[in-house]
Protein backbone atom coordinates (compact mmCIF):
# COMPACT_ATOMS: atom_id res chain seq x y z
CA UNK A 1 0.00 0.00 0.00
CA UNK A 2 1.14 3.41 -0.59
CA UNK A 3 0.80 6.59 2.09
CA UNK A 4 -1.66 9.05 1.25
CA UNK A 5 -0.57 12.10 0.76
CA UNK A 6 -1.61 14.59 3.13
CA UNK A 7 -4.19 17.36 1.76
CA UNK A 8 -3.88 21.14 3.53
CA UNK A 9 -6.37 22.92 3.62
CA UNK A 10 -6.83 26.84 3.82
CA UNK A 11 -6.74 27.73 7.48
CA UNK A 12 -4.51 24.75 8.14
CA UNK A 13 -0.90 25.81 9.41
CA UNK A 14 2.06 23.53 8.67
CA UNK A 15 6.20 23.90 8.49
CA UNK A 16 7.83 24.23 5.71
CA UNK A 17 8.74 20.61 5.51
CA UNK A 18 5.51 20.08 5.62
CA UNK A 19 4.07 22.38 3.27
CA UNK A 20 7.21 21.38 1.01
CA UNK A 21 6.15 16.98 1.25
CA UNK A 22 2.78 18.53 -0.58
CA UNK A 23 3.69 21.15 -2.79
CA UNK A 24 7.17 21.22 -3.07
CA UNK A 25 9.27 24.45 -3.62
CA UNK A 26 12.73 25.10 -2.20
CA UNK A 27 13.28 24.58 1.90
CA UNK A 28 14.07 28.50 2.11
CA UNK A 29 13.08 31.86 0.28
CA UNK A 30 9.88 33.76 -0.05
CA UNK A 31 8.85 32.67 -3.90
CA UNK A 32 9.07 28.82 -4.32
CA UNK A 33 8.40 27.46 -7.81
CA UNK A 34 7.61 23.84 -8.06
CA UNK A 35 7.60 21.90 -11.39
CA UNK A 36 6.80 18.67 -9.90
CA UNK A 37 3.93 19.87 -7.96
CA UNK A 38 2.54 22.65 -10.70
CA UNK A 39 3.17 25.73 -7.76
CA UNK A 40 4.39 28.64 -6.91
CA UNK A 41 4.56 28.93 -3.71
CA UNK A 42 4.56 32.51 -1.96
CA UNK A 43 5.16 32.76 1.68
CA UNK A 44 5.05 36.01 3.16
CA UNK A 45 6.61 37.01 6.56
CA UNK A 46 4.86 40.67 7.89
CA UNK A 47 7.63 40.93 10.46
CA UNK A 48 10.51 40.56 7.83
CA UNK A 49 8.18 43.06 4.99
CA UNK A 50 7.38 46.02 7.67
CA UNK A 51 11.43 46.44 8.16
CA UNK A 52 12.04 46.26 4.19
CA UNK A 53 9.32 48.65 3.25
CA UNK A 54 5.98 47.54 2.44
CA UNK A 55 3.36 44.87 3.44
CA UNK A 56 1.45 41.75 1.60
CA UNK A 57 -2.29 41.35 2.57
CA UNK A 58 -5.69 42.10 1.81
CA UNK A 59 -6.85 45.19 0.36
CA UNK A 60 -9.79 46.41 2.45
CA UNK A 61 -11.65 47.91 -0.81
CA UNK A 62 -12.79 45.32 -3.13
CA UNK A 63 -13.48 46.63 -6.58
CA UNK A 64 -16.31 44.80 -9.13
CA UNK A 65 -14.24 41.78 -9.48
CA UNK A 66 -14.12 41.42 -5.78
CA UNK A 67 -11.14 41.32 -3.09
CA UNK A 68 -7.40 41.51 -4.19
CA UNK A 69 -4.32 40.09 -2.12
CA UNK A 70 -1.07 42.10 -2.76
CA UNK A 71 2.13 39.96 -2.48
CA UNK A 72 5.39 41.99 -2.94
CA UNK A 73 7.99 40.39 -4.97
CA UNK A 74 11.53 38.99 -4.36
CA UNK A 75 14.38 41.82 -3.65
CA UNK A 76 14.92 42.80 0.06
CA UNK A 77 17.27 45.86 -1.33
CA UNK A 78 17.41 48.00 -4.19
CA UNK A 79 15.03 48.43 -6.97
CA UNK A 80 13.56 44.72 -7.68
CA UNK A 81 13.68 43.41 -11.35
CA UNK A 82 11.98 40.59 -13.81
CA UNK A 83 15.59 40.29 -15.37
CA UNK A 84 18.71 37.46 -14.83
CA UNK A 85 19.12 35.52 -11.24
CA UNK A 86 17.91 38.38 -9.10
CA UNK A 87 14.79 38.03 -11.20
CA UNK A 88 13.60 34.43 -11.23
CA UNK A 89 11.13 34.25 -8.58
CA UNK A 90 9.43 37.28 -9.51
CA UNK A 91 9.34 35.81 -13.14
CA UNK A 92 7.89 32.72 -11.81
CA UNK A 93 4.40 34.51 -10.69
CA UNK A 94 4.24 36.45 -13.85
CA UNK A 95 4.20 33.36 -16.18
CA UNK A 96 2.93 31.09 -13.55
CA UNK A 97 -0.68 30.44 -15.80
CA UNK A 98 1.70 29.69 -19.11
CA UNK A 99 3.50 26.99 -17.37
CA UNK A 100 0.34 25.67 -15.58
CA UNK A 101 1.58 26.03 -12.00
CA UNK A 102 -1.14 27.68 -8.89
CA UNK A 103 -0.32 30.29 -6.92
CA UNK A 104 0.04 29.23 -3.34
CA UNK A 105 -0.23 32.06 -0.33
CA UNK A 106 1.21 31.16 3.22
CA UNK A 107 1.85 33.61 5.67
CA UNK A 108 4.31 33.06 8.88
CA UNK A 109 2.46 32.67 12.41
CA UNK A 110 5.30 31.48 14.48
CA UNK A 111 7.06 28.89 15.50
CA UNK A 112 6.57 24.98 16.46
CA UNK A 113 6.89 24.95 20.34
CA UNK A 114 10.28 23.99 21.99
CA UNK A 115 12.33 24.90 18.56
CA UNK A 116 13.43 27.39 16.08
CA UNK A 117 11.20 25.61 13.52
CA UNK A 118 8.96 28.43 11.61
CA UNK A 119 5.06 27.81 11.25
CA UNK A 120 3.21 29.36 7.86
CA UNK A 121 -0.82 29.03 7.55
CA UNK A 122 -2.05 28.54 4.26
CA UNK A 123 -4.58 31.04 2.60
CA UNK A 124 -5.10 29.24 -0.51
CA UNK A 125 -4.86 29.26 -4.56
CA UNK A 126 -4.50 32.02 -6.52
CA UNK A 127 -3.66 33.45 -10.22
CA UNK A 128 -3.12 37.00 -11.37
CA UNK A 129 -4.92 39.73 -11.76
CA UNK A 130 -5.58 39.42 -16.06
CA UNK A 131 -6.43 43.23 -15.76
CA UNK A 132 -3.57 44.52 -13.94
CA UNK A 133 -1.38 41.43 -12.69
CA UNK A 134 1.22 43.62 -10.79
CA UNK A 135 2.05 47.47 -9.78
CA UNK A 136 5.53 49.69 -9.44
CA UNK A 137 5.75 51.08 -6.01
CA UNK A 138 7.95 53.03 -4.34
CA UNK A 139 8.68 52.46 -0.84
CA UNK A 140 11.43 53.23 1.78
CA UNK A 141 13.66 50.15 2.71
CA UNK A 142 14.86 49.54 5.83
CA UNK A 143 18.75 51.00 4.87
CA UNK A 144 16.32 54.52 4.35
CA UNK A 145 16.60 54.34 0.78
CA UNK A 146 13.50 54.27 -2.12
CA UNK A 147 13.66 52.01 -4.24
CA UNK A 148 10.87 50.52 -6.72
CA UNK A 149 9.31 46.88 -6.03
CA UNK A 150 6.56 44.97 -7.55
CA UNK A 151 3.33 44.35 -6.58
CA UNK A 152 1.30 41.77 -7.56
CA UNK A 153 -2.24 41.51 -7.39
CA UNK A 154 -4.00 38.33 -6.46
CA UNK A 155 -7.09 37.00 -6.75
CA UNK A 156 -8.43 33.84 -5.36
CA UNK A 157 -8.83 30.45 -7.56
CA UNK A 158 -11.21 28.50 -5.49
CA UNK A 159 -11.93 29.05 -1.65
CA UNK A 160 -9.43 30.93 0.20
CA UNK A 161 -9.21 32.00 4.09
CA UNK A 162 -9.71 35.74 4.12
CA UNK A 163 -9.03 36.38 7.35
CA UNK A 164 -9.13 40.41 9.14
CA UNK A 165 -5.43 39.53 10.67
CA UNK A 166 -4.30 39.41 6.72
CA UNK A 167 -6.01 42.82 5.84
CA UNK A 168 -2.92 45.37 5.16
CA UNK A 169 -3.42 48.22 7.96
CA UNK A 170 -4.76 51.13 6.69
CA UNK A 171 -3.01 54.63 5.72
CA UNK A 172 -2.21 56.94 9.18
CA UNK A 173 -2.26 60.15 6.94
CA UNK A 174 -2.82 61.39 3.74
CA UNK A 175 0.30 62.12 1.50
CA UNK A 176 1.33 61.87 -1.85
CA UNK A 177 4.50 61.59 -3.83
CA UNK A 178 6.51 61.79 -7.00
CA UNK A 179 8.25 58.71 -8.13
CA UNK A 180 9.74 57.76 -11.28
CA UNK A 181 7.48 56.44 -14.41
CA UNK A 182 7.09 52.98 -14.54
CA UNK A 183 5.04 50.92 -16.83
CA UNK A 184 2.31 49.13 -14.33
CA UNK A 185 0.99 46.77 -16.77
CA UNK A 186 2.62 42.74 -17.55
CA UNK A 187 0.38 42.73 -20.52
CA UNK A 188 2.39 45.68 -22.96
CA UNK A 189 4.13 43.19 -24.73
CA UNK A 190 4.15 39.60 -25.37
CA UNK A 191 7.77 40.13 -26.72
CA UNK A 192 9.65 41.63 -23.55
CA UNK A 193 11.22 39.34 -21.18
CA UNK A 194 9.48 40.69 -18.84
CA UNK A 195 6.46 39.81 -19.66
CA UNK A 196 6.67 36.94 -21.91
CA UNK A 197 4.05 34.33 -21.17
CA UNK A 198 0.22 34.32 -20.99
CA UNK A 199 -1.79 35.85 -18.11
CA UNK A 200 -4.44 33.88 -15.95
CA UNK A 201 -7.71 35.05 -15.97
CA UNK A 202 -9.77 34.09 -12.65
CA UNK A 203 -13.49 34.29 -12.95
CA UNK A 204 -14.21 37.44 -13.33
CA UNK A 205 -15.83 39.94 -15.25
CA UNK A 206 -14.43 42.50 -17.43
CA UNK A 207 -15.70 45.39 -18.90
CA UNK A 208 -15.42 45.94 -22.67
CA UNK A 209 -14.10 48.59 -23.72
CA UNK A 210 -14.55 50.16 -27.58
CA UNK A 211 -13.80 53.79 -29.83
CA UNK A 212 -12.83 63.98 -32.37
CA UNK A 213 -13.42 68.41 -31.81
CA UNK A 214 -12.39 66.18 -34.83
CA UNK A 215 -13.12 62.25 -34.66
CA UNK A 216 -10.36 60.69 -35.37
CA UNK A 217 -9.73 56.78 -35.72
CA UNK A 218 -8.15 54.49 -32.87
CA UNK A 219 -5.03 53.07 -34.00
CA UNK A 220 -5.28 49.19 -33.84
CA UNK A 221 -2.12 47.23 -31.55
CA UNK A 222 -1.35 43.48 -32.36
CA UNK A 223 -0.89 41.09 -30.24
CA UNK A 224 -2.00 37.68 -28.79
CA UNK A 225 -3.65 36.47 -25.45
CA UNK A 226 -3.06 33.47 -24.92
CA UNK A 227 -6.10 31.93 -22.80
CA UNK A 228 -4.14 28.99 -20.65
CA UNK A 229 -6.33 25.48 -20.58
CA UNK A 230 -5.51 24.89 -17.47
CA UNK A 231 -7.32 27.74 -15.80
CA UNK A 232 -10.86 27.90 -15.95
CA UNK A 233 -12.89 31.44 -16.79
CA UNK A 234 -16.45 32.15 -17.62
CA UNK A 235 -14.75 35.05 -20.45
CA UNK A 236 -15.38 34.81 -23.87
CA UNK A 237 -11.81 35.50 -25.65
CA UNK A 238 -12.95 38.04 -27.59
CA UNK A 239 -14.28 40.25 -24.46
CA UNK A 240 -10.48 39.41 -22.86
CA UNK A 241 -8.49 40.09 -26.20
CA UNK A 242 -10.38 43.09 -26.20
CA UNK A 243 -9.70 44.54 -22.99
CA UNK A 244 -5.93 43.50 -22.95
CA UNK A 245 -5.75 45.09 -26.26
CA UNK A 246 -7.22 48.47 -24.87
CA UNK A 247 -4.90 47.73 -21.53
CA UNK A 248 -1.17 47.29 -24.11
CA UNK A 249 -2.82 50.37 -26.46
CA UNK A 250 -3.12 52.70 -22.69
CA UNK A 251 0.54 51.41 -21.93
CA UNK A 252 1.79 52.21 -25.30
CA UNK A 253 0.47 55.75 -25.37
CA UNK A 254 1.69 56.85 -22.18
CA UNK A 255 4.97 55.38 -22.76
CA UNK A 256 5.28 57.52 -26.32
CA UNK A 257 3.48 60.68 -24.74
CA UNK A 258 6.50 60.51 -21.94
CA UNK A 259 9.03 60.01 -24.83
CA UNK A 260 7.64 63.40 -26.68
CA UNK A 261 7.85 65.29 -22.85
CA UNK A 262 11.32 63.98 -22.52
CA UNK A 263 12.49 65.33 -25.86
CA UNK A 264 11.37 68.39 -25.12
CA UNK A 265 13.30 68.69 -21.41
CA UNK A 266 10.53 68.26 -18.84
CA UNK A 267 10.96 66.45 -15.81
CA UNK A 268 8.76 63.33 -15.96
CA UNK A 269 7.28 61.03 -13.69
CA UNK A 270 4.49 59.06 -12.04
CA UNK A 271 2.70 60.35 -8.86
CA UNK A 272 1.98 58.04 -6.24
CA UNK A 273 -0.82 58.97 -3.79
CA UNK A 274 -1.64 56.95 -0.50
CA UNK A 275 -5.35 58.34 1.20
CA UNK A 276 -5.90 58.21 5.26
CA UNK A 277 -8.09 55.21 6.14
CA UNK A 278 -7.34 53.77 2.59
CA UNK A 279 -5.29 50.40 2.51
CA UNK A 280 -5.25 51.02 -1.76
CA UNK A 281 -2.13 52.86 -3.04
CA UNK A 282 -3.12 54.91 -6.12
CA UNK A 283 -0.69 55.63 -8.99
CA UNK A 284 -1.89 58.70 -11.36
CA UNK A 285 -0.92 57.54 -14.89
CA UNK A 286 1.97 60.67 -15.79
CA UNK A 287 2.69 63.73 -14.11
CA UNK A 288 4.67 66.28 -15.59
CA UNK A 289 6.67 68.18 -13.28
CA UNK A 290 8.33 70.78 -15.26
CA UNK A 291 5.16 72.04 -16.77
CA UNK A 292 2.70 70.68 -13.07
CA UNK A 293 0.09 68.89 -15.42
CA UNK A 294 -1.25 65.85 -14.27
CA UNK A 295 -2.17 63.22 -16.90
CA UNK A 296 -4.55 60.41 -17.07
CA UNK A 297 -4.98 58.05 -19.90
CA UNK A 298 -6.81 55.40 -21.21
CA UNK A 299 -6.46 52.82 -24.24
CA UNK A 300 -9.70 54.39 -26.20
CA UNK A 301 -11.53 57.51 -26.85
CA UNK A 302 -14.53 55.48 -26.23
CA UNK A 303 -17.28 57.44 -23.49
CA UNK A 304 -16.53 55.04 -20.95
CA UNK A 305 -13.24 55.36 -20.51
CA UNK A 306 -13.10 59.39 -20.99
CA UNK A 307 -15.56 59.54 -18.29
CA UNK A 308 -14.01 57.05 -15.98
CA UNK A 309 -10.87 59.54 -17.24
CA UNK A 310 -12.54 62.11 -15.96
CA UNK A 311 -13.76 60.94 -12.46
CA UNK A 312 -9.58 60.03 -11.78
CA UNK A 313 -8.12 62.92 -12.22
CA UNK A 314 -10.49 65.13 -10.70
CA UNK A 315 -10.34 62.50 -7.58
CA UNK A 316 -6.19 62.01 -8.05
CA UNK A 317 -4.75 66.15 -8.68
CA UNK A 318 -6.50 66.97 -5.23
CA UNK A 319 -3.22 65.05 -3.68
CA UNK A 320 -0.67 66.20 -5.96
CA UNK A 321 1.57 69.07 -4.36
CA UNK A 322 4.75 70.38 -5.40
CA UNK A 323 6.75 72.80 -3.48
CA UNK A 324 7.80 74.68 -7.21
CA UNK A 325 4.43 75.17 -8.05
CA UNK A 326 1.53 76.89 -6.32
CA UNK A 327 -2.31 75.39 -6.77
CA UNK A 328 -3.74 72.00 -8.40
CA UNK A 329 -2.26 71.31 -11.71
CA UNK A 330 -3.38 71.44 -15.08
CA UNK A 331 -5.38 68.19 -15.54
CA UNK A 332 -5.26 66.63 -19.09
CA UNK A 333 -6.38 63.52 -20.40
CA UNK A 334 -4.47 61.48 -22.67
CA UNK A 335 -6.29 59.80 -25.36
CA UNK A 336 -5.35 57.52 -28.54
CA UNK A 337 -7.98 59.71 -30.64
CA UNK A 338 -9.86 62.45 -30.46
CA UNK A 339 -13.10 62.55 -28.18
CA UNK A 340 -16.36 63.30 -29.56
CA UNK A 341 -17.77 67.35 -29.15
CA UNK A 342 -19.72 66.10 -26.67
CA UNK A 343 -17.30 65.10 -24.44
CA UNK A 344 -15.19 67.85 -24.89
CA UNK A 345 -18.12 69.41 -23.63
CA UNK A 346 -17.90 67.58 -20.79
CA UNK A 347 -14.49 68.21 -19.97
CA UNK A 348 -14.78 71.97 -20.00
CA UNK A 349 -17.03 72.11 -17.38
CA UNK A 350 -14.48 70.94 -14.97
CA UNK A 351 -11.78 72.32 -16.55
CA UNK A 352 -10.53 69.09 -17.75
CA UNK A 353 -8.14 69.09 -21.09
CA UNK A 354 -7.43 66.67 -24.05
CA UNK A 355 -4.26 65.36 -25.61
CA UNK A 356 -4.42 63.16 -28.15
CA UNK A 357 -2.59 61.21 -31.20
CA UNK A 358 -3.64 62.30 -34.68
CA UNK A 359 -3.50 59.79 -37.39
CA UNK A 360 0.22 61.31 -38.53
CA UNK A 361 0.97 60.11 -34.87
CA UNK A 362 1.61 63.56 -33.48
CA UNK A 363 0.41 64.70 -30.00
CA UNK A 364 -2.36 66.95 -30.17
CA UNK A 365 -3.84 69.61 -27.39
CA UNK A 366 -2.96 72.75 -25.53
CA UNK A 367 -0.86 70.89 -23.27
CA UNK A 368 1.92 69.58 -25.52
CA UNK A 369 5.10 71.29 -25.55
CA UNK A 370 7.22 71.78 -28.59
CA UNK A 371 10.34 69.57 -28.27
CA UNK A 372 11.99 72.34 -30.75
CA UNK A 373 11.26 75.32 -28.07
Amino acid sequence: MTASVEVINPGDVRTRAQIRAVFGGSPQGGICPSTSKHSVNLYSDPDVGEQVGYYDGWLAEEDELGAVFEYTGAGKSGDQTFEGTAGTGNRAILQHAAESRALRVFTRVGKVPGSDTKTHRYLGSFTLDSMEPYVWRRVHGEDGQERNVIVFRLRADGDVQHADQDTIPPAEKTEGEFVPFRVVTAAMFQTDPATSGALPLPKQRVRKRSTSRRPAPNTETSGIFVVPEAFGTQLSVRAATAATVAIRREAELTQAYKAHLDSAGHQTGAYQIKVKGLTSTFRADLYDATAHVLYEAKGSNSREDVRMALGQILDYSRYVKMPEHEGDPQRVILLPAAPTPDMYSLLDRYDVGVVYRSDDGRFVGDAVPNPNH
